[in-house]
């Protein structure tokens, strides 16, 4: 069961980057540049204006779409793991540990997502990973953007402590 409502039975409008929550009253509005025609604005809900990578821009960047994907798989990946229906490979506890104590530098994720092991790349926790390297040129370690995974990354790491 996702924590996100479905749009088609709210019957109201939703945030545009997210597609589930609705989207905040407050002006100014970003803009967003499609490949072909003029800009248009866009809503956004209040959690996605405030956490977005491009949060200081009045446009939508390509990072801000990336980040909503991360944090999207972040959220639904720790919701999978503390209700039991995710069961990480050992290595990914070990991979989560690692990073998790890890100083996130873009150099650093590049390095472990390098990581040429088997279970790791056929586990699920490093594709919310995945995109952190190319939010990290928009945002530095401690941004607020990424809470998500580092909240999945702690729980992750406290239960490979513990075993």
């Amino acid at each position: 069961m996702s924590s996100y409502p479905d749009p088609s039975t709210t019957g109201a409008a939703t945030c545009d980057l997210c597609h589930y929550r609705r989207p905040s009253l407050q002006p100014p509005a970003p803009a967003v540049g499609p490949p072909i025609g003029p800009q248009r604005q866009v809503r956004l809900c209040a959690p996605c204006s405030e956490d977005r990578p491009g949060r200081r821009r009045r446009e939508l960047i390509e990072e801000d779409f990336s980040w909503q994907m991360m944090s999207r798989q972040a959220h639904d990946l720790a919701d999978a793991y503390t209700t039991g229906r995710w069961l990480p490979y050992d290595d990914e506890h070990r991979w989560a540990l690692g990073l998790a104590r890890t100083y996130w530098t873009r150099a650093a994720l590049e390095t472990a997502l390098r990581d040429p092991n088997p279970y790791l790349r056929a586990g699920r926790l490093v594709r919310v990973v995945e995109p952190l390297p190319h939010i990290l040129s928009v945002v530095g370690p401690s941004d607020r953007a990424l809470r998500p995974v580092q909240a999945l990354l702690d729980t992750l790491a406290i239960r490979s402590t513990r075993s």
